[in-house]
């Protein structure tokens, strides 16, 4: 089934130095069922060699538009760049999805589809795949098993089920993934851009919340399909690996303080100051290794920093720096 009438589509991606599966990922959508769309590929300050990899591929597809910046801004400021100069274009219908994923041919029509049956006033996404093994889901969207701890397991349990028709009904979320979805233009007039308070992670929850308030739904389509690697954050680098956990427990202390009452936050703040640092003495004493606290420790102590001067996130993060 096709939409009675094809609105333009606008697909934006980021690539930072991983331009061969970016090139894969354009490639799919190339092969889209759905017509009307352009791909707005935002080069976020990769090394020169890999920018050029892109520049001579996809040069003279008029369906592409490449954008360069300089140097790396983070995924919320290549997404906000992307939709501001998609923006020109007046689509109906923004995609926003990751650069490690291949999509399938009718992914982009059955979210338009499910859109429109809401009246444009949601938020859509759908099955995401592990790209290792093609037979078994890795995401499909949250619930919430607490609102108030910010709590919302994944309904794919470790990121490995095997599609057996399980999630196979269309639903409303409670949160979701920015990995995949489509952004309709009338929420994103109402919604606005990325928070410049994330710079990698915690940006989705914070779009999602701040859309909710607005009245948009979430919802879930099985009909959507697309295949994530799920590898190239980390790589397996111990050095990535804290480093995004100190991202994580920032970006939680964030979406406190955006969202919910103050004694909230401050709550959880210094449970978690507290639990980190009798992890760090008993485990000196006992000679015990526990899961690093060291990025918990230096999320909170340049959160409360932030509170002071309150400045855009430039991605700054103290296992990262050379």
């Amino acid at each position: 089934m096709m939409p009675v009438k094809q609105d333009l589509v606008v697909c934006i991606l980021i690539n930072y130095n991983h331009s061969k599966d970016t090139l894969d990922c354009v490639e799919s959508l190339l092969n889209s069922s759905y017509d009307n769309f352009k791909i707005y590929l935002v080069d976020n300050g990769s090394e020169t060699d890999d920018y050029r990899i892109l520049e001579n591929s996809l040069r003279n597809n008029d369906n592409i538009n490449l954008l360069r910046i300089g140097k790396n801004i983070g995924y919320v400021g290549g997404v906000n760049y992307g939709l501001l100069k998609a923006s020109e274009a007046i689509p109906r219908y923004f995609v926003i999805m990751n650069n490690d994923t291949i999509v399938d041919k009718d992914a982009i029509n059955e979210l338009v589809i499910t859109a429109q049956k809401y009246g444009d006033n949601v938020i859509v996404t759908g099955k995401v795949y592990n790209m290792d093994e093609p037979e078994t889901l890795q995401y499909v969207g949250q619930w919430c098993r607490n609102k108030k701890k910010l709590d919302f397991p994944p309904y794919v349990k470790n990121g490995r089920e095997l599609d057996t028709g399980q999630y196979d009904k269309e639903i409303e979320l409670d949160m979701t993934d920015d990995m995949f979805w489509l952004l309709p233009r009338q929420v994103f007039e109402r919604v606005g851009y990325y928070s410049t308070n994330f710079f990698l992670y915690g940006e989705q929850n914070d779009y999602v919340l701040r859309a909710k308030k607005e009245g948009v739904k979430l919802i879930y389509t099985p009909k959507s399909r697309i295949w994530h690697h799920h590898h190239l954050t980390t790589g397996g680098n111990p050095q990535k690996i804290l480093a995004i956990r100190y991202w994580s427990v920032y970006a939680v202390l964030m979406l406190y303080y955006l969202h919910y009452p103050k004694r909230r936050l401050f709550t959880h703040y210094f449970k978690l100051v507290i639990r980190s640092l009798a992890k760090t003495i008993f485990g000196k004493i006992s000679k015990r290794e526990f899961k690093p606290v060291k990025p918990e420790l230096y999320a909170c102590w340049y959160f409360m920093l932030w509170l002071f001067n309150k400045r855009p996130n430039d991605g700054f993060n103290p296992f990262l720096v050379k």
